[in-house]
């Protein structure tokens, strides 16, 4: 089974790799791996901040219809993101799920992109078996993607 390590070192590469995409992306900050830290990364791409989370999921992408981040998750990084926001200039909190399987990344807007709850039965932890419990999840329609990246 893969450790939290892994996780995270699939996502630093990830992010890697997409601020390299374009010349006008600039990585401003990134957690380190183990840091625990809310977010993934922040980058100035143009005049715009962009706040990033990254999921890299081991399944097809269209496998389901929505994809789900946790309530508590959404909450701490629309904490975090409020500076920015109240910057103006368009500043985004972006949601990037990575399906290496499908060669596709889908991006959401967090504070844009209509969402539904639900109450599921998950996984403690993604990289380690703790067992189980209910969670709050935010739902966003993958209809409602921002950007999808084929590569």
């Amino acid at each position: 089974m893969k450790t939290f390590k892994d996780y995270e070192t699939r996502e630093r590469k990830f992010i890697h790799w997409y601020i390299g995409l374009k010349e006008e992306h600039k990585l401003e900050e990134e957690s380190e791996i183990g840091s625990f830290k809310r977010n993934d990364f922040i980058m100035l791409s143009g005049r715009t901040y962009v706040m990033g989370e990254v999921k890299v999921r081991t399944f097809e992408y269209d496998r389901y219809s929505t994809i789900v981040l946790e309530l508590d998750k959404v909450k701490s990084l629309m904490d975090l993101f409020q500076p920015y926001n109240q910057m103006g200039d368009g500043n985004r909190l972006y949601y990037y799920a990575a399906y290496p399987q499908s060669r596709k990344i889908l991006i959401f807007d967090i504070m844009n992109t209509p969402s539904t709850l639900t109450y599921e039965w998950c996984p403690v932890a993604t990289a380690e078996d703790r067992g189980k419990k209910y969670k709050t999840m935010v739902n966003y329609n993958i209809e409602n993607v921002v950007e999808i990246i084929e590569y």
